[in-house]
């Protein structure tokens, strides 16, 4: 299997983090908010949808989205 340059600098990047805040999930969840918080970055958070089950497209009727 042939490795990928930026696959390996993504993982390198996630370890590098957990490594920052001794593993813990909780602290890296923190301060990934606290930097999204800061960010000048516009933040899209869309609503969860239903999806129809495959095979019953045609006769599913459409679901209102939530929200």
């Amino acid at each position: 299997m042939m490795n990928d340059p930026i696959v390996d600098e993504v993982r390198n990047n996630g370890l590098a983090l957990a490594a920052r805040y001794n593993n813990n999930i909780e602290a890296i969840c923190k301060a990934l908010r606290e930097r999204e918080q800061t960010s000048e970055r516009m933040i899209v958070n869309r609503a969860p949808h239903r999806l129809a089950p495959k095979g019953l497209d045609a006769i599913a009727e459409p679901v209102a989205p939530v929200g």
